[in-house]
């Protein structure tokens, strides 16, 4: 049996970033702006910009302001557009998430995030680490197996780091089963990327500084 290939995804906010993560072994990126606010939607001209420079899939992070992802109707509508607009170029998938806070749970937003969905169908759709707040996260990988184009949840198992979410990790791997692919989040670095490989089972991984 052929042993799977681990897939490492770099998050990037420049063209210069992603060239130089291209060049040292990313397989996939995810294009941001501002990271130092966990990230938002990158311009159009970073976008075609990246696109250009590189000959790897790139994801594009979907999010309107920083702040917490409970999101008002125009705010929904705005990322809508922005999804109908991106559509036309050639990007592999779309990130983003959305959540209600429901008497004394956190739930993701499932209305929010099928109407997103339904912007972005037939493009690949990665929910973002906005899971990582929900109260009962396997609850959740459920709700969104029903959703056809929700590929990818970036997750570090609702813990600070993908090392200490790990054995969340590996349980939502096993909910999510060949529908999802959990992709590994949180602090993951060259160093801790084979204990993470080896613990969890996962084939993707997602880090700032997973190249080092």
């Amino acid at each position: 049996m052929s042993q799977v290939q681990i897939i490492k995804e770099a998050c990037v906010e420049t063209v210069e970033e992603a060239i130089s993560a291209a060049n040292n072994g990313a397989h996939q990126l995810e294009l941001c702006s501002h990271l130092a606010q966990d990230g938002l939607t990158p311009s159009d001209t970073l976008i075609l910009e990246t696109i250009k420079s590189v000959k790897i899939p790139v994801k594009v992070m979907i999010r309107s302001r920083a702040g917490n992802f409970i999101y008002s109707k125009d705010e929904v509508d705005h990322m809508i557009a922005d999804i109908l607009r991106l559509k036309a170029y050639k990007i592999e998938g779309f990130v983003f998430g959305a959540v209600l806070e429901d008497e004394n749970e956190t739930k993701l937003d499932i209305g929010t995030i099928y109407q997103l969905c339904k912007a972005a169908f037939p493009v690949p759709v990665t929910i973002h680490k906005a899971i990582d707040s929900c109260t009962h996260l396997n609850d959740e990988v459920k709700k969104l197996m029903i959703i056809s184009n929700v590929k990818f949840i970036l997750t570090s198992g609702g813990a600070k780091t993908a090392v200490e979410g790990l054995i969340h990790l590996k349980s939502m791997q096993s909910t999510a089963g060949s529908y999802i692919k959990i992709i590994a989040a949180g602090k993951v670095t060259p160093e801790n990327l084979p204990y993470l490989i080896e613990k969890t089972g996962l084939q993707y991984y997602h880090g700032r500084k997973i190249l080092g």
